[in-house]
């Protein structure tokens, strides 16, 4: 097997890494299709966990490796802005905050792992389900501020290059914006998570869609 290109790899891993994260989320029990619950009711959440809690594991690595595998890409399209210097100094913010992020989601989703081991019925190990659940809340909320942040520095950066799709990148740009605000509002106010959640989704699918186009560029590139 032949050797492949950093390009390349980026390329494929920006591409692949969100579409995997998605599919994950998708079959995570107490989200959007199995057992769906209000992210706001704490109870309702850690009984669809615990009652699939194969799949809840399951589906948890699958979105951690994504995120990981997607961060990467990020890592490699950053890289790319380096040679000529515009937009590289922006970029480096994006890319760390995109990193905090990120791995923050990684984090939550471990936790969330801890809580599909957990059984409900005793006293103890309930409450401490509660404990971790509120963690995951709290962390998403800071994570999702940082990506929201991080995407909106990156596409801002690459917006100022002509070898890039400029107004996809402000449009990333203004994805960035509302990731940020919808998501302080849910730390806010959580009895709005559920309300907000297609907000954010759709966010996402123009993120993603944005970072297919950037995967291509680097496959392309060789």
């Amino acid at each position: 097997m032949g050797s492949i290109s950093v390009n390349k790899l980026g390329g494929f891993s920006v591409i692949v890494g969100p579409i995997v994260a998605l599919i994950g989320y998708f079959l995570q029990p107490g989200g959007m299709l199995i057992d769906a619950a209000d992210p706001a009711n704490a109870q309702a959440s850690m009984m669809a966990i615990t009652s699939n809690a194969g799949l809840s594991q399951i589906t948890g690595f699958v979105i951690a490796i994504g995120l990981i595998i997607f961060l990467y890409g990020l890592f490699v399209v950053q890289e790319n802005l380096r040679g000529d210097g515009n937009g590289d100094a922006l970029s480096r913010y994006g890319s760390l905050l995109l990193l905090i992020g990120i791995l923050g989601w990684v984090i939550a989703t471990a936790l969330s792992n801890t809580i599909a081991g957990s059984d409900l019925q005793v006293a103890g190990e309930a409450a401490a389900a509660g404990a971790l659940y509120a963690a995951t809340l709290g962390i998403g909320t800071t994570s999702g501020v940082m990506a929201g942040l991080g995407f909106l520095a990156l596409a801002l950066a690459i917006s100022t290059r002509d070898d890039y799709n400029k107004i996809f990148a402000l449009v990333a740009a203004v994805a960035g914006v509302v990731v940020v605000a919808v998501t302080l509002i849910g730390g806010i106010d959580s009895t709005q998570l559920q309300t907000l959640a297609p907000v954010l989704g759709i966010c996402y699918l123009i993120h993603m869609a944005w970072s297919i186009s950037l995967g291509i560029g680097l496959i392309n590139k060789g």
